[in-house]
């Protein structure tokens, strides 16, 4: 194969957890072009040198717009790691003779020519595995663990050096905590993070709040409450990238199972991962690839496989079990 489209146009971690794709497909594929179909708002830290390049998916363009796109390429094969209707119908219509998906809706068994059959609800693998299986046989190389891979510049690396610098910051001596989750996953109550970056700064560990473009004001009440802490927002000015460069340099980051949790783990540094006990968003499918790590679930078993019943689950609400005495004990072990 000369040239390889990869697409995964959803969210960020979604989109971290399908790059070990990209390596696996470099090394499969040794002189090919593979090209890496993504969101704008993640090009940031998808910097890669050759021979991946990525490619922007625009969701409100027409779909003939994409087929016609992609059929100017000349792929010799795409790899489409979501089944998203768009998506794999550009795909289909531009042509590219190997179509490689996963044939787990009606559809699909129409527009994939090499699809494997993958229930991933079922949450046997990791997410990052069934990726890996469409490429492959989804095994891990021997030896070898998966890991996510994102790339940044040197720009990225410049604005987070003198953000912390600013701040008289540096690097391994402070914690990010990111306590949003963009409506992905149950999170634990803000008074309890709010107590956890309490004890902490009575620690003497400096602690970073992050928040994305619409978490503004979430993370202010949440400083207003903890004056102490430093606000890592869009308000930095720092972006996506220098966001994942001022990761890399914490100590620890603290997390629900969400994009900020995978783009931490993506730089390699230790995580401390909140997950809630439903079924589909379990830690084994969407659990962050790095080591060391900690998931904090809450040790109840939960009725329900794919939605939060509230009020009505016998067991709710699960997340006020998290412990802030536990988690500093946790963290302690955690920390570099």
């Amino acid at each position: 194969m000369k040239r390889i489209l990869v697409t995964r146009t959803d969210r960020l971690g979604d989109v971290i957890l399908a790059t070990p794709v990209l390596r696996r497909l470099i090394r499969s594929y040794p002189g090919a072009e593979i090209d890496f179909l993504v969101r704008k708002d993640w090009l940031p830290v998808l910097r890669y040198p050759d021979p991946v390049r990525t490619v922007v998916f625009d969701p409100d363009a027409p779909a003939d717009a994409l087929a016609d796109s992609l059929r100017q390429r000349n792929y010799d094969a795409a790899f489409v790691l979501r089944d998203e209707k768009p998506v794999t119908r550009a795909v289909s219509k531009a042509g590219i003779p190997v179509r490689v998906g996963p044939l787990s809706t009606f559809r699909s068994f129409f527009h994939f020519n090499r699809g494997k059959l993958q229930r991933r609800s079922r949450c046997l693998k990791h997410e990052a595995e069934y990726n890996l299986e469409l490429v492959g046989d989804g095994s891990r190389d021997e030896g070898a663990s998966v890991e996510a891979w994102i790339e940044t510049d040197s720009s990225a690396k410049d604005s987070a050096g003198k953000f912390l610098s600013d701040r008289g910051l540096v690097s391994g001596s402070f914690v990010v905590l990111h306590p949003g989750s963009s409506g992905s996953a149950r999170y634990v109550r803000q008074e309890a993070l709010q107590s956890l970056a309490t004890a902490l700064l009575k620690k003497g560990t400096p602690v970073l709040v992050s928040g994305g473009p619409a978490e503004g004001a979430l993370i202010e009440s949440f400083q207003s409450k903890v004056p102490g802490v430093i606000l890592l927002g869009s308000e930095a000015g720092i972006g996506l990238d220098g966001l994942a460069e001022v990761m890399r340099q914490a100590r620890t980051v603290i997390a629900h199972g969400t994009g900020p949790l995978h783009l931490a783990a993506a730089v390699g540094t230790p995580v401390l991962a909140i997950f809630p006990p439903l079924f589909v968003l379990s830690e084994k499918r969407w659990g962050p690839l790095v080591r060391p790590r900690s998931v904090w679930v809450p040790g109840v078993s939960c009725p329900e496989k794919f939605r939060c019943a509230g009020s009505k689950c016998p067991v709710y609400d699960c997340m006020d079990l998290f412990n802030v005495d536990s988690a500093m004990r946790t963290l302690e072990t955690l920390h570099r």
